[in-house]
């Protein structure tokens, strides 16, 4: 039965740590020594599902309830995915916009300068913001359902137990907030030539490298690849393995056969620059590079241009013209 809480709360610096209907007491989460300039004050109030409450503030009433709705449907798929159920009631925190959320006193330790990435979980807070694009907000609902649940999954919802099984089982970022990806997006044509370019340009010697420079597409491509391989089902599977025997090597070996994980790294960088090279031999007539930009820099004009390389060395060569004579380099 879906109810509002008409009780209001006026948040000077901010907000709630509760799971129950009554709000009986309050308490703040502002960090000692840091708060963020706010140019209103937020009045809450809460909408109530049966997994979910909805926190709105400043006419968002109609915006909590759409919150709310979308996440009570995606939660049974997401659940049925990642074969694991919620334990409790998740709180969600909805702003109007991306300006108000970096006003917020919620997680004051996160960086919010620029939008984007993997939906915010502040003690198991969703903060989720609106920019005028539904898709963007169901994405960003069914990203930080799939992180709740996940974390639920690793580490327990206790904090105590949270924080003990943090500690032993060390999983690097881009693993975790590339599986919560995966679930929650679907592998698109514009994730497919982002990670496209990034093989073929030449730049990541390894996947390392490349889970460096773009966490989120290496890890989104990687369990991707994972699944299309061995099968969906299997992406949970490794990381209950990981949770049981607290070791990605052994998850590994139990589900691709591969021994080492780094091995599997290896395997997905070789394999992934295989098919996409196999793609630009396909075409007719091969292309001999892009042009992006031109640019005169010191009284010569240079091009700029994503080249292919060449598929065992990715190597290329590039000829100038000068004064008469051609020069390779």
């Amino acid at each position: 039965m879906k109810q509002i809480i008409l009780r209001q709360t006026f948040l000077a610096g901010l907000f709630l740590t509760m799971g129950a209907v009554q709000v009986n007491a309050q308490v703040s989460t502002v960090e000692f020594g840091k708060n963020r300039v706010q140019y209103q004050k937020f009045k809450w109030k809460y909408y109530q599902t049966d997994n979910f409450n909805t926190y709105f503030s400043q006419d968002g009433l109609q915006l909590g309830k759409y919150v709310a709705q979308i996440a009570e449907e995606e939660l049974p798929k997401l659940e049925e995915f990642m074969e694991y159920g919620l334990q409790r009631r998740v709180n969600i925190v909805v702003y109007n916009n991306f300006d108000e959320m970096q006003q917020s006193n919620i997680g004051l330790g996160i960086d919010w300068q620029y939008p984007g990435g993997i939906t915010k979980l502040v003690n198991n807070k969703m903060l989720v913001y609106f920019d005028g694009n539904h898709n963007n907000l169901k994405r960003q609902i069914r990203q930080g359902i799939a992180k709740v649940i996940l974390q639920n999954e690793l580490f327990g919802d206790d904090l105590g137990e949270f924080a003990a099984n943090q500690a032993l089982l060390d999983l690097p970022e881009w693993l975790t907030d590339g599986y919560v990806q995966y679930v929650a997006e679907e592998w698109s044509p514009e994730l497919d030539g982002e990670l496209k370019s990034a093989i073929l340009s030449g730049r990541y010697k390894n996947f390392y490298q490349l889970a460096f420079d773009k966490p989120l597409l290496a890890g989104h491509a990687f369990w991707r690849y994972i699944g299309d391989k061995f099968g969906k089902p299997k992406t949970t599977y490794m990381l209950y393995l990981a949770r049981i025997y607290r070791s990605l090597n052994t998850a590994s070996f139990k589900v691709t056969g591969t021994k080492k994980f780094k091995d599997l790294l290896k395997n997905f960088m070789r394999e992934e620059g295989e098919t996409y090279f196999k793609d630009i031999r396909g075409r007719r007539p091969v292309p001999k590079g892009q042009l992006a930009v031109t640019e005169e820099i010191r009284k010569k004009d240079y091009i700029r241009f994503n080249a292919n390389p060449a598929p065992r060395s990715f190597s290329y060569a590039v000829v100038e013209f000068h004064l008469g004579r051609y020069y390779v380099s």
